[in-house]
């Protein structure tokens, strides 16, 4: 469910290529009667953010490829730069998307997870989607490998956990520990896109058609599972049989344990939670979404995580972007009546904040976004989702 607006070309953006089956040098694709999303100053603005964001993420790669010496974090700028529309005006873009590559394939393991030690299923999830979107054949083998490892950590009978256990379905850092809403929904994005590119090269039929949770063929098993799971982290009790359940229809953070923190609706879990009902094909129209989105109407704000503060404002801001566009709505109301177009309130939030060198950076340490790579990466995929809706996975 995309947008059917994309962004106007600009001229200094190019969707760039390292041998990844994109064409260098080839203009953003213009949308039909050459509407923006954005207004033409803003796009401008856009234009320059970017283009900053791009020079900041290539001068700070690390001589073995990486960011911060970190594969997850490598994965998510390498992603960064691959979205549309690309900046690339130099060629050096195309050099460190490649060394960023080679980096990542380098901790593919022997049971197809990426990772080089710690948060296994995390890492495997971002790695993932960073090969994915080279749209590389050559990466074929890694990215089922990837895809497969994850749907094994999947908590679900083969770890010994039953339907009736909150647990069920659900995705969490490492393996079979603790799952969580922000690891399964990661990883759902990860598979998703995944089986998009076993789609598309190599032929393999996919249980795509119609509503996931009623499709009977073994392909769509795990998507059942998990939206056990995502049902469970909802706040809405039709759906949720969990003694916990609220009324608002938000999401929370995980299920089975009470944090002060996590256990209740706030803003990135339940763009998380309708992100991923969407990526499972749940109609639009369903009541899940229908109260999630209600929720969001009621918070919506781009000053904080709605119910968390400031701590993950970064994330918060790639998550909203990516929900949004899968809504497929250029505008959202609020519950003052007031109507506000998410794509330019999102683009002049992520401009207004930008460091002069072209980073973004929370003063905050808490999850890591005080690491300018990292919130630099969450922003622009932000930025681009906002964008270029169509951008898939």
């Amino acid at each position: 469910m995309k947008s059917k607006c994309l962004v106007m070309g600009l001229v200094i953006f190019f969707v760039f290529g390292v041998g990844l089956g994109l064409c260098s040098g080839q203009s953003v694709k213009m949308p039909s009667g050459g509407i923006s999303p954005v207004s033409v100053s803003l796009e401008k603005s856009a234009a320059h953010s970017l283009q900053t964001a791009t020079e900041f993420l290539v001068g700070s790669q690390e001589e073995d490829g990486s960011w911060s010496k970190d594969p997850a974090i490598t994965a998510l700028v390498v992603y960064s730069l691959l979205l549309s529309p690309g900046y690339d005006p130099d060629g050096k873009a195309e050099t460190s998307i490649a060394k960023g590559l080679d980096y990542l394939t380098q901790f593919v393991q022997p049971d197809g997870g990426i990772y080089r030690k710690e948060y296994r299923n995390y890492v495997t999830a971002v790695c993932l989607m960073a090969l994915t979107r080279t749209q590389d054949k050559k990466y074929a083998k890694a990215i089922t490998g990837a895809k497969d490892f994850l749907i094994q950590f999947q908590l679900d009978e083969g770890e010994g956990i039953q339907q009736s256990n909150p647990y069920y379905g659900g995705i969490g850092y490492g393996g079979d520990t603790r799952p969580d809403m922000s690891n399964t929904q990661l990883a759902l994005e990860a598979i998703r896109a995944a089986e998009g590119f076993e789609k598309q090269f190599s032929g393999v039929l996919l249980a795509q058609a119609g509503n996931i949770e009623s499709d009977e063929q073994e392909l769509g098993l795990h998507w059942k599972k998990a939206l056990m799971f995502v049902n469970r982290c909802q706040n809405l009790q039709s759906v949720n049989d969990m003694p916990y359940a609220g009324k608002d229809g938000g999401f929370i953070y995980e299920t089975g344990t009470y944090k002060q923190d996590r256990s209740h609706s706030y803003g990135s879990m339940t763009y998380a939670g309708v992100k991923s009902l969407l990526y499972a094909n749940v109609d639009k129209n369903d009541e899940r979404v229908q109260k999630a989105v209600e929720w969001i109407q009621n918070n919506y704000t781009l000053d904080f995580n709605p119910g968390f503060g400031t701590y993950s404002i970064f994330y918060y801001y790639m998550t909203f972007s990516k929900c949004m566009a899968a809504l497929g709505e250029d505008t959202l109301t609020d519950a003052l009546g007031q109507e506000h177009h998410w794509r330019e309130d999102l683009v002049s939030k992520l401009v207004s904040i930008q460091k002069p060198e072209g980073y973004w950076q929370n003063p905050s340490n808490r999850y890591w976004e005080n690491v300018k790579p990292l919130a630099t990466a969450y922003s622009v995929i932000a930025m681009k989702f906002a964008l270029d809706s169509d951008q898939g996975f």
